[in-house]
Order: structure tokens, then C-alpha cells, then sequence
């Protein structure tokens, strides 16, 4: 459980997970709450359930995932468990409405279409989100055990030690 939190200080994790967050957050408000013009709750079920025809309870796992694990990877809480989540929502994504439609998104020329470019991004950030963790102003950051922060602090300091530059440069 100790690892599920282990994070670090950096940007790195801060920004990707904002950015992430986000993005999450806007897609899982209009489908829940048809908020920055989306259907809301049932249009949105709707289409997941009758035109995909998607269980139920998979469209509302979808919806819940936007929306609160946006607000998770924002807030930096259990930012893994949430891009974890996002991952499985992007991939559904890929194969249940992009697939086919290549790889660039167009909305003018010869095919008007969604590709595959933002579900890829999504999966890439949310990659590097389980990797690095939830990084600086994170309750991941909070959360952690101040045995692990430690022992990850001195882990640093050593490989600093030993990774000295030679003295000719």
C-alpha cells in the first residue's frame, strides 16, 4: 500500500497529472452534469449503453472515471489508481470509436473523423503518471509514510555520492 503513494517533489508528476486532470475533468462533466455544453447523465448513458451497447454499469464506470479521477489527478490523490483508470477508458475508447479512423483527428477535408492521436497522448501522460507518481502539491505526497519518504531521500543523497563527474571536466 506504501508504494501506491510513493511520489516525489518534482514538476514532473505535478504537471502531466494537472494536464491530465483536466482533461478528464472537462469530458467527465459533460457527460455527467452537461456542463461546457455536453448531453449529461442520461444522453450520455445513452449513447454508451444503445449505441455502443455497453453495459450499464461500464457507461457509468466510464462517466465516473472521467470525472472523478480527473478531479483525483488534479487533487494528486491516488493518482495511480486513477490513471490506471483513465488507461482502461482510453483503450475502450481506441477500440470502441477511433479504431479505423487513423490516426490524425479531422473535422474538415475528406474525413471527418476522430483518430487515435488524443486517446494515445492520454495513455502515454497517464503512463508517466503511474511511473513518477503525483509528484509536488499532491495528497499522494501528504499521504506518504515518512519512513518511505526517507528512505527514498537518502537513497538519492547516495547515488548523488556515487555519481561524482570525473575531475578532468
Amino acid at each position: 500500500m506504501e508504494r501506491l503513494f510513493l511520489t516525489n517533489d518534482s514538476w514532473n508528476g505535478f504537471i502531466l497529472r494537472v494536464a491530465l486532470g483536466l482533461v478528464m475533468f472537462f469530458h467527465g462533466a459533460q457527460n455527467l452534469l452537461g456542463w461546457f455544453w455536453g448531453l449529461g447523465f442520461e444522453p450520455a448513458m445513452a449513447v454508451l449503453t444503445a449505441q455502443l451497447q455497453l453495459p450499464k454499469v461500464v457507461g457509468v464506470l466510464i462517466i465516473m472515471t472521467q470525472f472523478f479521477g480527473g478531479i483525483g489527478l488534479m487533487l494528486g490523490a491516488y493518482v495511480r489508481i486513477a490513471a490506471v483508470a483513465v488507461i482502461c477508458v482510453m483503450l475502450a475508447s481506441l477500440g470502441l470509436l477511433n479504431y479505423g479512423n487513423g490516426f490524425l483527428t479531422t473535422w474538415s477535408g475528406k474525413q471527418l473523423s476522430p483518430g487515435l492521436e488524443f486517446q494515445l497522448l492520454a495513455i502515454a501522460v497517464a503512463v508517466a503518471v503511474m511511473i513518477w507518481g503525483a509528484g509536488r502539491w499532491s495528497i499522494d505526497r501528504a499521504l506518504e509514510s515518512p519512513r518511505s519518504r526517507i528512505s527514498r531521500e537518502r537513497a538519492a543523497r547516495e547515488a548523488e555520492l556515487t555519481v561524482q563527474p570525473p575531475s578532468h571536466l
